[in-house]
């Protein structure tokens, strides 16, 4: 029963931005769950062999395996998809958490460049990923799509994240609207990250802005990557059949606080 529920052996699944931070541990914890997991990179090919080295163990010949492109492009997305067919022949589940905030900057000191990087970096790729990804899902029996929002979805972020949290909420109403769109051949859902402890935030917060969330956290403590592995887990897997156009939320309680 376990199983069936929660195996998830045998799935093809490509995880985006997997080379670090929550990719990592979504496409680790999902290649322990028995996937085969493109791991998904743009720049980091020496962290993304890491990944694939730690789902595969020694075996050099195992069912994971990384692939490059920058998903703000729609021909490599393109490219990228091709590859997957070619090797793969479908695909199960495409996890879109490829993203990045940038820059901190309010709303009326971006530039033109900054805008376009930000939306296309957190919108444009799941756009794009999901476009193409549909068809093959379309295919494959138990099929789904797991978007990556953000708690900023719901509350527009703070200090200078605002289109950030405008393209999260944007990932949230798409993962509704393909929800609808899609049932009853593909399930799509969501997680919602709080604020976890990655690259992400220790590049983009400081020590103060940290230590001040987690006073407002109910949990008291930021979230790690490690936090959101079982949710994806489920929503992957067959347990979650009935389960479509949801968000879990996972930030400690932050959100309700």
């Amino acid at each position: 029963m376990f199983e069936l529920w929660f195996g998830l052996r045998g799935r093809q699944v490509l995880v985006t931005g997997a080379s670090r931070g929550i990719g990592r541990c979504l496409a680790e914890s999902l290649g322990q769950a028995g996937a085969h997991v493109c791991v998904h990179y743009h720049r980091s090919g020496d962290l993304a062999d890491e990944v694939v080295t730690a789902i595969n163990g020694k075996d050099a010949d195992g069912h994971s395996w990384k692939c490059q492109a920058d998903l703000s492009k729609p021909v490599e997305v393109k490219r990228l998809f091709s590859e997957i067919e070619k090797r793969w022949g479908g695909l199960d589940v495409l996890v879109n958490n490829a993203g990045d905030l940038i820059e901190r900057r309010r709303i009326d000191a971006m530039g033109d460049g900054l805008i376009e990087a930000v939306i296309q970096t957190n919108l444009h790729s799941v756009v794009y990923a999901s476009r193409e990804a549909i068809p093959m899902l379309q295919k494959r029996k138990g099929a789904s799509i797991i978007n990556v929002s953000s708690v900023a979805a719901h509350n527009g972020g703070a200090n200078g994240v605002t289109l950030y949290a405008a393209c999260k909420g944007a990932v949230l109403s798409m993962t509704r609207g393909l929800a609808k769109e899609l049932a009853p051949d593909v399930r799509v859902n969501a997680i919602a990250p709080g604020v976890i402890l990655t690259d992400f935030h220790r590049t983009h917060s400081t020590e103060e802005a940290l230590d001040n969330v987690v006073k407002s956290t109910p949990m008291k403590r930021l979230g790690l990557p490690e936090d959101h592995a079982a949710a994806v887990v489920f929503l992957a897997g067959g347990g979650s059949s009935y389960i479509t156009g949801e968000m879990i939320e996972i930030n400690g309680g932050l959100w309700v606080a």
